[in-house]
């Protein structure tokens, strides 16, 4: 890596102000890693504060290749988890990392736990849809909210793959938001 982020140094002390993504397609990296070397480098530009203003969302198919690799061991549930499977009296199934196991935590989350103390998911992502539009002024539907939350799962996971309650809560967000879509296509 060190030798692209070499390239990466070369091509903005040259070219300051090229953008990201052609740096990144020329040395073969990531878009972000460009990001944070020009962080590094201090050729960050303060971002303009935004206006409000009416937004047409076109659908455009967009596609970002990322290779990963988690490959590590499952270490435990967070004191929160613990804490509510002790409440509800239904403990996680040992071992919990198996691909049933944590379906079936998620489904407990969705369909027992977040319900009894958070509401109907369908009502909270469209609460939350409504905010995040009128913050970021693009329209957000309902089924975006549970597609970003379980992205902020993914991102948690870069992180931390061992966190068991990042990928329970991650099915749990991707199956709330197919419930959703899939009930807004047959209305």
């Amino acid at each position: 890596m060190a030798k692209k982020a070499e390239a990466v140094r070369k091509l903005l002390e040259k070219y300051p102000a090229m953008n990201r993504d052609k740096i990144a397609k020329k040395v073969g990296c990531h878009p972000l890693y460009v990001g944070k070397i020009k962080r590094e480098m201090g050729l960050t530009i303060s971002r303009k504060k935004r206006t409000p203003r009416k937004v047409t969302v076109k659908k455009n198919p967009v596609s970002i290749e990322v290779a990963t690799l988690v490959s590590a061991p499952v270490s435990g549930v967070s004191a929160e988890v613990k804490t509510s499977y002790e409440k509800h009296n239904d403990l996680p199934p040992q071992p919990l990392a198996t691909r049933a196991n944590l379906l079936d935590a998620a489904k407990n989350y969705v369909t027992k736990d977040r319900q009894a103390d958070h509401g109907d998911a369908e009502d909270n992502f469209t609460r939350i849809a409504g905010y995040w539009s009128v913050h970021l002024g693009v329209p957000i539907a309902a089924h975006d909210v549970a597609v970003m939350m379980a992205l902020l799962k993914v991102a948690r996971i870069k992180s931390n793959p061992e966190h068991v309650d990042n990928w329970v809560d991650g099915a749990g967000y991707f199956a709330c938001g197919g419930e959703v879509a899939l009930r807004d296509k047959e209305i």
